[in-house]
């Protein structure tokens, strides 16, 4: 993984600044909004986001400061969608720390998120370009319809694999296309040329998301940052389960069903459920799944000249699908 250890080293500036952006643009705020976003920003995570959007400006010759501002505000917006998630979701932990939502309430978690919404849009009708307002507004409007989707899948074992990846495509992959889309704006490139790093951004939004799925069956817990299985016990109808579901007899299905959704399960009904999806070849089959669309943004990449910039956005992609795996 040396090549994607570069990534962050020849970024680490602009992340630094980045990072300084996340805390300062909340300075002005009250006590709980500073407290609840130290929390979270403190936490860690690969800021994915943000690098997708520097990278892509650094690929369309873009080197302003108008990057920095926007690779906080489409952190705003995926810090937001994490806060809301984890109420709904009634989670306990966030990258192995309490969620906000516990030490703070769910009331303050939500307006907290609520706060990040606006004040990335805020920033981004700062920029005065109009595609870049309508880039955020519409990846927002698409996230919040597929919170509402999945919503609709919890707990439904006729879901379908069409459906869920209906939900990963609007409440992931809108946002990393639209991120890598505004690196292309802000460099001034063609149709094609935004076309082409949209393109990379959706399906690498794709693999990000069905890859972090399987990994919920999968990572050690202490790196996952949240218990194994979570999923599984919220009823979250994802693609290594539903392809099980699909795959195995009438009477282990109603096996699996009976554990779904169940809140606290047993190590041993993990167990079993696990033991299925191996039978099953599940989590390989949701692992090649997210390849092929990892696959698919690097071949939007050919679009583009070779660059330290092409190879640090294909280099990415061993991240996406490996990481803690």
């Amino acid at each position: 993984m040396e090549s994607l250890r570069n990534v962050w080293t020849d970024y680490a500036t602009d992340l630094k600044a980045v990072e300084s952006s996340l805390h300062g643009l909340t300075l002005d705020a009250n006590s709980t909004i500073r407290d609840v976003t130290a929390h979270l920003f403190g936490s860690g995570g690969k800021r994915l986001r943000p690098m997708l959007l520097i990278i892509s400006s650094r690929l369309s010759g873009y080197d302003g400061s108008n990057m920095v501002l926007l690779s906080a505000a489409v952190e705003f917006i995926h810090t937001a969608t994490l806060l809301h998630d984890d109420v709904v979701d009634h989670a306990e932990i966030r990258r192995g720390k309490p969620a906000a939502n516990q030490v703070w309430g769910n009331q303050a978690a939500i307006l907290v998120g609520d706060y990040l919404y606006a004040t990335a849009l805020y920033i981004a009708t700062g920029i005065h370009d109009h595609e870049i307002n309508d880039i955020l507004t519409l990846a927002c409007r698409q996230m919040s319809e597929g919170e509402i989707l999945e919503l609709m899948l919890d707990n439904n074992p006729q879901a379908t694999e069409e459906e869920y990846l209906e939900v990963v495509a609007r409440k992931t992959a809108a946002l990393t296309a639209g991120t890598c889309r505004m690196g292309g704006i802000l460099g001034g490139l063609d149709a094609a040329g935004r076309k082409a790093l949209e393109d990379y951004g959706y399906f690498a939004g794709m693999a990000f998301q069905v890859a972090d799925d399987a990994l919920d069956y999968m990572a050690k817990e202490e790196r996952l940052g949240k218990t194994l299985g979570k999923d599984l016990s919220e009823g979250k109808m994802t693609l290594p389960l539903l392809h099980c579901l699909s795959a195995v007899s009438p009477s282990d299905r109603e096996k699996i069903i009976s554990c779904m959704g169940k809140g606290d399960l047993s190590p041993g009904d993990l167990k079993m459920v696990l033991s299925f999806m191996k039978e099953t070849s599940s989590l390989e089959y949701a692992l090649s799944r997210a390849t092929g669309f990892m696959n698919q943004a690097r071949a939007a990449l050919d679009y583009f000249p070779d660059s330290s910039h092409r190879q640090n956005l294909l280099a990415l992609s061993d991240f996406i699908i490996d990481r803690d795996l």
